[in-house]
């Protein structure tokens, strides 16, 4: 009792004097009113004025981790400029207040404003138009989608629909194919960091020759992380080509701007980087119609042409040709033989004739015809009798023998 009493005296409670409840309430209610003026950011959810013009929604953090009540009056929201629903993004201030008779605690706003939205949306304008300065978004860079992938790398939400959308439309389409799934948040502070690092780990991954980033649509703010300018980097200078499937065609995030392929939805991006087995094989079947028609069309052509070189006279007798090329040889062959026995009589004349033309005019051929020639006794021809001293020593040549005489 002892140390109850300076409790009692003191206004507070002990096990033998409790506070009522209405007594508590109060007291905390107190406390909860010396909490100063704050300001506070968040997204507006079950929003609705009642009859009397007074609302009591909530406010949702925008990671979706946590929500505080709120109560406006109709005077607030008359004095406010713009229209409020739920999911708009807002910045409310106000006192925080305790409801005593029901002990619920609320945040009493003096005002509230649409924020952040316009100011969000210039500030991807701008992240778009630096993006596009650097050229990470330019259509010309966009990487193929191959035709039938390896492996596909899938970045989703762990049991999500668009997890279930993506595997079952592929597995419809092509039921071989693969998937190396890496789920992470997709909203949020944490979502960014993990696509970045699942990007990372599926690019570096020699088996997956296609990534697909899946969300299955949202409100805009829900979608912001997909614009977060890690996510953009990292897909744009990711090898393997990206296919951004966030399912949403308004206000659509930059990452369907910088990816290699946007797909409106989960099942979209299934059905274009998975090709539908059943259209494949009927196009093989109506290609190999196709083929089988040209190569009759073909093998008709040669047989025809077979045909008609058949009908001409070299194919009808072979060896005709042989015959008159050998006729044709031989015409040759008597043709020179005839031109050179010819040339060779022609030329024999010729050589005869400039023979005898040789003999008479060479010196043995005047000796023949009577003539002489005389020298003295060193072998000068004399060609003059007045030089030849008498009883000189000379020597006669006649055409058979030589002489030997003395000048007179």
């Amino acid at each position: 009792m002892n140390d109850e009493a300076p409790a009692a005296a003191n206004g507070l409670s002990s096990e033998q004097t409790p506070y009522s409840v209405q007594d508590f309430n109060e007291r905390l209610s107190k406390a909860v009113k010396g909490w100063p003026n704050a300001w506070v950011e968040g997204e507006l959810v079950k929003f609705k004025r009642n009859f009397s013009g007074h609302a009591y929604p909530a406010l949702k953090d925008l990671n979706g981790s946590a929500s505080l009540e709120l109560t406006i009056f109709a005077g607030v929201l008359d004095r406010a400029t713009e229209d409020f629903q739920d999911g708009d993004r807002v910045v409310v201030s106000g006192l925080m207040d305790y409801y005593v008779p029901s002990g619920k605690i609320s945040l009493r706003v003096t005002s509230i404003r649409k924020v952040g939205l316009g100011d969000l949306l210039a500030k991807l304008e701008e992240l778009r138009a630096k993006l596009t300065a650097e050229g990470l978004i330019d259509p010309s860079k966009r990487k193929p989608i191959p035709f039938l992938p390896n492996k596909i790398g899938l970045i989703t939400g762990q049991n999500s629909d668009a997890e279930k959308d993506v595997l079952t439309n592929a597995q419809l389409r092509w039921p071989e194919v693969e998937f190396r799934v890496i789920n992470t948040p997709v909203q949020g502070d944490g979502c960014a960091p993990a696509v970045v690092k699942a990007i990372a780990e599926l690019d570096a991954d020699p088996e997956v020759d296609v990534i697909i980033i899946a969300r299955g649509g949202g409100a805009f703010l829900d979608l912001i992380a997909f614009s977060d300018e890690t996510i953009l980097r990292a897909a744009a200078a990711a090898s393997t080509p990206i296919v951004s499937a966030i399912g949403h065609e308004n206000d659509r995030p930059l990452l369907d701007d910088v990816a290699d392929l946007r797909a409106s939805t989960p099942t979209d991006a299934a059905k274009r980087v998975v090709p539908d087995i059943i259209s494949e094989r009927a196009f093989v079947a109506e290609a190999l119609v196709r083929m089988g028609v040209r190569l009759n069309h073909w093998l008709d052509n040669q047989a025809s042409m077979i045909s008609q070189l058949k009908t001409r006279p070299v194919l009808a007798n072979p060896f005709a040709f042989l015959d008159d090329s050998a006729e044709r040889l031989e015409r040759t062959v008597d043709d020179l033989r005839i031109r050179v026995e010819t040339r060779l009589e022609r030329s024999s004349a010729e050589l005869a004739l400039q023979a005898q033309a040789l003999r008479n005019l060479s010196p043995q051929g005047t000796l023949d015809r009577g003539y002489s020639v005389v020298r003295n006794a060193d072998g000068t021809v004399l060609v003059d009798a007045s030089k030849v001293a008498k009883g000189s020593k000379i020597q006669v040549r006649l055409a058979k023998g030589e002489l030997n005489a003395t000048a007179d």
